[in-house]
């Protein structure tokens, strides 16, 4: 099994314990502006994946979720770099983009990430054809339709066991008043936080997308996951804290080592106490069970809002 965390910059990979995890993918596909970028500067990227090879972590790059034309220069380039780096696989969010990776005839492999609209088993078969060997479903895909994606599309599914759920992305920032080259917030306002809220609704704004406000934890039901046959798990640390990434990564370590040995499976209570401490708003399941995003199905965590 497979656990990766999302990290975007030096400052984030700073101080992440990055022991629990198997694979690290590199860069925010929100912006690239984000200072310190891995997606952006060849440099970082260098050092970030020679640092990550000699730990034995796999690597991958990630590509802008909404690319215009203007960008795609840009994005070749960085294809260019991973490529060089010798990544294990490049993030992909856009059809054009992977037509891109096609036409050049790179050898890395495609993982299509959050905002690749992944809805069902036939798009996952057409991104095969194009070159694609990973997909992660839209956050409103259900675990039995993840299944019918899966062993229809004939492609690697990805799911989401913790963090926010990329719910929208533009390519327009909503935390500044002037252009981004000369606004002198910019990039330092998306470091943060921006809490979109009405009445008991929250959301987390990260300047060019829109995140739940709760968390997605998974951390009761992964039996259920393993026993699906997924087997390739994502943290989305981007946009946290360092503590937040170490933390959650060594819950589910132990989470996913305990459930894949078939011994019986609780949730621990420090496992539970970690995923709280963690979570400003509560948790949720996102839409996994054919529920509303912002509830929690289950019984261990089901008051796992923190009071304050």
């Amino acid at each position: 099994m497979e656990l990766i965390a999302t990290v975007a910059s030096p400052r984030e990979l700073a101080g992440t314990d990055l022991g629990p995890y198997d694979s690290v993918c590199l860069g925010s596909p929100y912006c690239r502006r984000v200072e310190g970028n891995f997606a952006e500067d060849v440099a970082l990227l260098h050092e970030a994946v020679s640092a990550l090879r000699k730990m034995g972590k796999k690597t991958y790059v990630t590509t802008p979720a909404a690319p215009r034309g203007r960008d795609l220069p840009r994005v070749e380039l960085m294809i260019d770099a991973a490529e060089m780096e010798g990544v294990d696989a490049i993030e992909v969010h856009n059809m054009g983009v992977l037509r891109m990776l096609r036409e050049k005839r790179s050898p890395l492999p495609a993982h299509m990430g959050a905002f690749a609209n992944v809805y069902t088993h036939l798009t996952a078969q057409v991104m095969k054809e194009y070159g694609a060997v990973r997909v992660r479903p839209n956050a409103e895909v259900s675990l039995k339709e993840m299944e019918i994606v899966a062993r229809e599309g004939g492609v690697e599914v990805e799911t989401l066991v913790h963090g926010k759920i990329p719910l929208g992305v533009t390519d327009k920032c909503s935390l500044l008043t002037e252009s981004e080259e000369t606004d002198p917030k910019c990039p330092s306002a998306c470091r943060e936080e921006h809490w979109l809220t009405t009445r008991q609704w929250v959301l987390k704004t990260i300047g060019k997308g829109v995140l739940s406000g709760r968390d997605m934890c998974m951390l009761e039901h992964l039996p259920v996951l393993v026993s699906a046959g997924f087997f390739v798990f994502k943290i989305e640390g981007l946009y946290e804290t360092a503590a937040y990434r170490s933390d959650i990564g060594r819950v589910y370590r132990e989470a996913l080592d305990l459930a894949a040995s078939g011994a019986e499976y609780m949730v621990r209570p420090a496992w539970a106490d970690a995923v709280k401490r963690h979570s400003r708003e509560g948790l949720c399941n996102g839409y996994y069970f054919g529920k509303t995003g912002r509830l929690y199905v289950g019984t261990v965590l089901q008051e796992a809002k923190p009071k304050v």
